[in-house]
């Protein structure tokens, strides 16, 4: 007969091994329904990719090619999709983290649809840098009944997230961290691994020379995924205090510099002394989506409406420019032609100027002619908070910056957008303002979209047409030494393609060179990040870092493209973000105290009667705004001498200023004060 406590120890020994059977069914149940659910999830990820592409791309057809002709790339596509899925795993609210991941997947890809319904740019996540500019622009592009049902899908989308928090069913089974996080981790490492196996094949790519393309190429998600991650610019593998220094004895000095044997110096009778050198005024006029209409083969407008334009590239030094953006992106291609660096090194559609630019001075055109002796300048007919221009031009050395607020006797063309005619007053007035020579960067807005037709865009070239005709015509008047440079920004914003245009590329702008110096007529096309270089070497002027650089790759045809770009980003990304070695370790380049338009605002007088205060000073405009202890109050622009404040509740001890205050509520400067109150 068997012991008792034997026969004890072999049931419990049995029991265990039934408790452990059992455990095992319940982990191999739990683990087989977490991977049902990924299943699921993926299939919902498929789904959304495929919603997001067919918005994007605008035709099932187009959609069908896409998953056809690029299978593993809408696999990855869909696999990013899913990252935003996986955190149902871990709680029990799971329709709910469903509900939110389906929202914010869909309204990055209906936000993407829309803006390239008035943009060839795609969304990037630098347009979220952007989102008080848009805001500004929403009447611009959009009818109240269009932005009414973006706001009724907005509060939809947040009540549906709401009722299924409140309504769905929640998950009786308790979370498992450990199962749960187990699946995660295999399915964020097949993310991962097929991410990175797809950018190391090249089966996607990770700098994009046209992002319009690349996105339509590679797909949304994992672009935008790309301008999320991916910004500022990668350290060369070939880096280092001696690259830098071989770069700097090779390109950067001035023998080894183009000549061209084409303007000898601008002289004028200096007396019974035989000759003076002067040195000219360098104005930059940056057009507003300038472009020639007779480029687009589908052209409806027979009448040219730029004959004044065509007119100087047909007599002055000319070509065209190759841009780094199309319908959209005027700050990039104002930075490459002010600093020139070339943007494709930057992340996927960077803005520089609201990445690197807020907080590094660089070196600039700005920066090299304050070292010549010129004062340099900044105009902008649009608000001076625009890409933040009201920070980044003191970066960038400029000593003056004048956007609309400080400008005068303005007009707006149908859409709202401040004429270009303005400027030419504007230019004037800065060259008058001092007697040393003068560098003006000025950037138009006239041409800005939206375009109701292709008809109204071309009145508004024609606008600008004559603005640059007046220009000219001043400037030559002053009989002065001027060189003018005129460029297209970007092509307007219109749906075409390249196969449209004659020139077969939607990222080329005219640009001219007038001037009354004697500059040899000239006939080359140039990068953005080349166009400063090629002015100067015009001018013999052979200065800054960059400027040389590009200038001893003009000289030189037989230096190969490629060594060319590795140079050129070897230079930037010291200067940007590197040890600064090509300065010996460190910049000398520091912000300006830059002054806010020419013409000083100059608050002379206040006077208070009850609850009105009236003020008297200079040059005050429509953005000129009453402040109560630096607080706007509503103010009515009387006169350039008078404004006044109705309706103010005044105590006594509070001070009475002057701001001048765009129409996002920013304030630029505040008036001088002269004289008693």
């Amino acid at each position: 007969m068997e012991n008792p406590s034997v026969a004890g120890m072999r049931n419990m020994v049995d029991l265990s091994c039934v408790l452990r059977l059992c455990c095992k069914k319940e982990i191999l149940k739990s683990m087989k329904r977490l991977w049902r659910l990924l299943g699921v999830l993926f299939l919902m990820a498929f789904l959304m990719n495929m919603m997001i592409e067919l918005v994007s791309r605008k035709s099932v057809v187009s959609l069908a090619d896409y998953m056809a002709g690029r299978p593993l790339v809408f696999l990855v596509n869909t696999l990013l999709v899913l990252t935003l899925f996986l955190p149902v795993l871990f709680v029990r609210r799971k329709w709910f983290v469903i509900a939110v991941a389906v929202v914010v997947w869909a309204v990055a890809g209906v936000t993407n649809g829309v803006l390239l319904m008035f943009r060839t740019t795609p969304f990037t996540a630098t347009d979220l840098r952007l989102i008080k500019y848009g805001a500004a622009l929403l009447t611009t592009y959009l009818s109240w009944q269009q932005i009414g049902a973006g706001i009724f899908l907005t509060a939809a989308a947040a009540f549906f997230c709401i009722f299924i928090w409140k309504k769905a069913p929640v998950d009786p089974e308790p979370v498992n961290l450990t199962q749960s996080a187990c699946v995660a981790a295999v399915g964020m490492a097949a993310i991962w691994g097929t991410l990175n196996l797809a950018m190391m094949s090249g089966l996607v790519a990770l700098h994009f020379g046209n992002i319009g393309q690349a996105y339509m190429d590679y797909g949304f998600p994992y672009c935008f995924a790309n301008s999320v991650f991916n910004t500022g610019i990668a350290r060369p593998e070939e880096y280092d205090r001696q690259v830098v220094a071989e770069l700097e004895e090779e390109e950067l000095v001035p023998e080894n510099c183009q000549t061209g044997g084409m303007w000898k110096g601008y002289y004028r009778p200096a007396g019974a002394n035989g000759v003076k050198y002067e040195t000219p005024d360098i104005i930059m006029v940056q057009l507003e989506s300038f472009f020639d209409p007779e480029l687009w083969k589908n052209n409806p407008v027979k009448e040219d409406p730029i004959p004044f334009f065509r007119y100087l590239a047909d007599h002055y030094p000319s070509g065209y420019l190759n841009v780094p953006s199309v319908g959209a992106g005027t700050a990039n291609t104002e930075f490459e032609c002010i600093t020139g660096m070339n943007l494709d090194f930057f992340g996927p559609g960077e803005y520089p100027y609201k990445t690197v630019l807020q907080k590094k001075a660089c070196e600039s055109l700005a920066f090299v002619m304050k070292e010549l002796g010129y004062r340099t300048h900044g105009i902008h007919n649009n608000e001076g908070t625009f890409y933040d221009r009201h920070k980044v031009f003191a970066q960038l050395g400029f000593d003056t910056f004048t956007p609309v607020e400080y400008m005068y006797d303005i007009s707006r063309n149908p859409m709202g957008w401040c004429r270009d005619e303005v400027l030419a007053d504007e230019v004037i007035q800065a060259l008058d303002s001092d007697g040393e020579p003068d560098f003006i960067y000025a950037i138009s807005v006239q041409g800005h979209g939206k375009y109701p037709s292709f008809a109204y865009y071309c009145e508004q070239i024609h606008d600008m047409n004559l603005f640059v005709e007046k220009l000219v015509y001043r400037l030559a008047k002053r009989e002065k030494p001027a060189v003018l440079v005129l460029y297209g920004d970007h092509l307007p914003g219109f749906e075409w393609s390249r196969e449209e245009m004659e020139n077969n590329s939607l990222y080329q702008t005219p640009y001219v060179i007038w001037n009354n110096v004697g500059m040899v007529k000239t006939k080359r096309n140039l990068e953005a990040y080349q166009l400063a270089a090629h002015v100067l070497n015009l001018l013999h002027i052979h200065e800054g870092t960059m400027l040389r650089f590009h200038q001893h790759h003009l000289n030189e045809e037989s230096e190969s493209e490629e060594d060319y770009l590795e140079a050129m980003q070897v230079l930037e990304y010291d200067i940007l973000y590197g040890d600064e070695e090509v300065y010996d370790g460190k910049s000398p380049f520091e912000a300006t105290r830059m002054q806010m338009g020419i013409l000083p605002v100059v608050q002379r007088s206040v006077t208070r009667q009850g609850e009105k205060i009236v003020v008297r000073g200079e040059n005050f405009n429509e953005y000129s705004k009453i402040c109560v202890d630096e607080k706007p109050v509503e103010t009515v622009f009387v006169e350039k001498g008078l404004l006044r404040a109705d309706g103010v509740l005044f105590k006594e001890g509070q001070e009475i200023t002057v701001w001048q205050i765009g129409r996002d509520k920013v304030p630029l400067g505040m008036a001088q004060k002269a004289g008693g109150s």
